[in-house]
């Protein structure tokens, strides 16, 4: 009986420390765009500004959001690209990332 309640216990704790820092989707745009910096290699103030905006872009046109309250599922499902990110505990987690034109390519 003490290992269920403690389980119980332990279950809600994680529950409630991951509805308290699930992250935003402008916690995502804001991951997003940094992995697109390091990607394209920006490193001035034009570049980043520049990869920002189509990060931007990209992000609201393209990329849906489902909320499960504890943790978030990202989607970006394109012809070229099939990407899922998980948003918990404040940090996100790439599930998925496959270059459609270069699998079919194999």
């Amino acid at each position: 009986m003490k290992g269920i309640v403690f389980f119980v216990v332990l279950v809600l704790l994680v529950s409630l420390i991951g509805f308290a820092t699930n992250p935003s989707y402008e916690d995502y745009k804001e991951w997003y765009k940094t992995q697109n910096y390091e990607d394209a290699e920006a490193s001035t103030k034009l570049e980043k500004s520049v990869v920002g905006l189509v990060s931007d872009f990209v992000a609201d046109s393209t990329v849906v959001r489902d909320d499960y309250k504890v943790c978030s599922l990202y989607t970006m499902n394109s012809d070229k690209y099939n990407y899922k990110v998980i948003g918990a505990f404040n940090n996100f987690f790439v599930l998925e990332n496959k270059d459609i034109e270069a699998v079919a390519k194999q």
